[in-house]
């Protein structure tokens, strides 16, 4: 395989390219900076003609990529309609685009989200995608139309693998990005803030490991998924309350997790003001009624999720604050 990936340089996209790399694939990571740990980085852009790629590069591409991964766009619960729909939007149109260009493509595989399902009514499965759902913010409004535009166009080899929040330790290291979506939780709980969730968290988180995630995405391309679309989550489906828990472990601190009971349209002001994390609030409910027998579609031997993912995601936010803290007492002595 010639492995192209956009967005390859992000959290998700590093270890997919480092899967790949593993794998003997030829690796091209295109990316904004151009940067990347794993295979050869290209600069570009999603949403320009081509992929922003210059003459050189383009040539290169075009002629030797086999197949494409789509790890591109907003990892932010609260961006704003602008960015959401540039990116998932226009992004994804100028990469179908640009995939009808490479004659040698086998297989291209769009990674989505389980969040472009919003709030759905009744059990989903790998079939849907709209069902008249409302949408609880831009984020998940713009990765349900990146999924749409890629189901509707058949005539090319595009399948979807959808995750849940992925966590783990960062594999481009460093301490992991809490500033977004799920994690945004995890200085909160640390310092010793209430998080208020129904049923205290007793509920479906969707969640998976960054490794396994990322050894899904190279077997849907290798497989191969062909238009299908697969569903992977942690098998063990830990809830909610269960990863808060763990991620707290390695720092000796049990998170206060709270009773809130459903309160409608009204969770998310209450949670806000109760002091749950705003990107958080809400998701202080059960997320969607989704047909664990989705794994079944995905061919199996299944990777194996680290067993201890949730507790190394907590271990590397503490060193990476324990070398944070270091580098600013250095900074302060100078």
């Amino acid at each position: 395989m010639n492995v192209l990936i956009l967005g390859g340089s992000g959290f998700l996209g590093t270890a997919v390219a480092q899967a790949c790399v593993r794998s003997g694939a030829t690796v091209r990571v295109l990316s904004r900076t151009g940067r990347t740990t794993a295979g050869e980085g290209v600069r570009g852009d999603v949403r320009l003609p081509r992929l922003g790629l210059s003459a050189a590069d383009l040539a290169r591409v075009r002629a030797e990529t086999t197949h494409v991964v789509f790890c591109f766009g907003s990892v932010s619960w609260t961006s704003g309609p602008g960015e959401v729909l540039e990116t998932h939007s226009s992004g994804t149109r100028s990469a179908l685009a640009f995939l009808r260009e490479l004659p040698e493509l086998r297989q291209a595989v769009h990674v989505s989200s389980l969040l472009a399902l919003g709030r759905s009514e009744g059990r989903v499965t790998n079939r849907e995608l709209y069902t008249g759902q409302r949408f609880r913010n831009w984020y998940e409004y713009g990765k349900y139309c990146a999924e749409r535009l890629v189901r509707d166009t058949p005539d090319l080899p595009v399948g979807v693998v959808r995750f849940g929040p992925v966590l783990g330790p960062d594999p481009r290291g460093g301490r992991p990005d809490t500033r977004h979506g799920l994690p945004m939780a995890f200085p909160h709980l640390l310092a010793g803030y209430p998080v208020h969730l129904a049923r205290r968290g007793d509920f479906p988180s969707w969640i998976t490991d960054v490794s396994s995630a990322a050894e899904i995405v190279l077997t849907a391309l290798d497989t191969p998924i062909g238009r299908a679309t697969w569903t992977w989550f942690d098998p063990a489906l830990p809830t909610l309350g269960e990863v808060f828990t763990e991620v707290c472990r390695p720092w000796g601190v049990v998170p206060k997790i709270v009773e809130a009971a459903p309160l409608g349209r009204f969770t998310r002001l209450i949670g806000e003001r109760v002091g749950t994390p705003r990107e958080l609030a809400d998701y202080a409910e059960p997320w969607l009624d989704l047909d664990v027998d989705v794994l079944k579609d995905i061919p199996e031997p299944w990777p194996v999720p680290d067993p201890d993912y949730l507790g190394a995601t907590g271990e590397a936010l503490r060193a990476g604050t324990q070398t944070q803290r270091a580098g600013t007492e250095r900074r302060a002595l100078t």
